[in-house]
């Protein structure tokens, strides 16, 4: 009896040991270097004016990890770990939407492909004739008629998601994780680049972001038989408010066009209206808040950006979620998320110092 205990105990001190080291494996490595770095030019806020916004980041917002602030290609105010990359969550979809339009500019890729012309099906859940009529465009919109289980879902998806069939591909929208999964697959099939390589030749290089490494972007599989992984990217506040001037400047970056403008007015544009508290319109996997007037991507946990193209203003807030299950698992069961009340709130500080 003694030794088949001695034998349990050792075997739970190995699962535990085990279980350790896996928790503790970070998903990326952080340090990794960027192919061009290039440091964010400033004209920053007044001293009044920074501690201000300090104030409300420290003593009002839920969590706030890292904050940046652009006027254009410029820093107005940089706060926290504004150098770390962080789980982006599903602000990733609005970072692949730009990577679509250059794909789109240089003719690599048609959104008006079918998924049928494109080869996507599913092996489970074999999709039907009218299900793979849904295109590239319509998955973009969140508009695909497409309603299957994927990866990385939240609570709102699995118990708001219409019937199988219940819509034609383009007649509704419904914010599902397979749409976007999808178009990460479909993207690196048309290009033949992975996301990390795409994101660091087309947008960290040209852009100078000093923190991105292609190896910042990885998959996964859990919570789902679907055929198609997740996709995470791993990004700065820093870097990630470099893609918001884009946005803002249609497209440009030190004077370069690095976007088409079409290509960004046609994804700003309110293809759907949305329900949520926040939000009142889903551009290509853009949010937009019409009282606001401002262009948001937003990710769970807190990864938030807002830009005002108009007065070419960018913020971003960030959470860190952790860089390990172990972190991420800490972070869920005794860190507050960010809200996105807290970044409007912000705007709402800066813009009057700004106009």
């Amino acid at each position: 009896m003694r030794k088949i205990i001695k034998v349990i105990g050792i075997a739970l001190l190995m699962v535990i040991a085990v279980a350790v080291v896996v928790g503790l494996r970070p998903f990326i490595d952080r340090d990794a270097a960027a192919i061009n770095p290039v440091q964010l030019k400033e004209s920053p806020l007044s001293q009044v004016q920074a501690e201000k916004i300090k104030t409300f980041i420290e003593d009002e917002a839920d969590g706030i990890d890292a904050f940046v602030a652009l006027r254009g290609e410029k820093a107005l105010i940089q706060y926290g770990e504004v150098g770390t990359p962080m789980n982006l969550a599903s602000a990733r979809k609005s970072v692949l939407s730009l990577l679509f339009g250059i794909a789109s500019d240089r003719g690599i890729i048609d959104i008006n492909e079918t998924l049928a012309h494109l080869g996507i099906d599913e092996s489970s859940n074999p999709l039907t004739e009218t299900e793979k009529q849904a295109t590239i465009k319509q998955l973009l919109q969140a508009r695909s008629g497409i309603y299957l289980q994927s990866g990385a879902e939240t609570v709102e998806i699995k118990d708001g998601r219409p019937g199988r069939g219940q819509y034609a591909p383009g007649e509704y929208y419904f914010y599902n994780n397979w749409d976007f999964n999808v178009l990460g697959a479909v993207f690196e099939k048309e290009t033949g680049l992975s996301i990390g390589e795409a994101l660091e030749g087309w947008l960290a290089m040209p852009l100078g972001m000093q923190d991105f490494n292609q190896e910042h972007v990885f998959y996964d599989k859990q919570g789902s038989d679907s055929d198609y992984r997740t996709y995470r990217i791993h990004m700065s506040a820093r870097d990630l408010a470099r893609l918001g001037t884009l946005v803002a400047q249609e497209g440009v970056w030190d004077g370069k066009q690095i976007i088409s403008k079409e290509w960004i007015e046609n994804s700003v544009q309110p293809y759907s209206e949305t329900d949520t508290y926040f939000y009142d319109g889903f551009g290509y996997s853009w949010w937009l808040n019409s009282e606001l007037d401002v262009v948001a991507a937003d990710g769970w946990g807190g990864q938030y950006m807002l830009v005002n193209r108009e007065k070419d203003l960018i913020l971003v807030t960030r959470r860190d979620t952790g860089n390990s299950m172990l972190g991420y698992l800490i972070f869920v069961g005794f860190k507050k998320q960010g809200h996105p009340a807290d970044i409007q709130k912000l705007y709402k500080l800066i813009q009057p110092m700004v106009d």
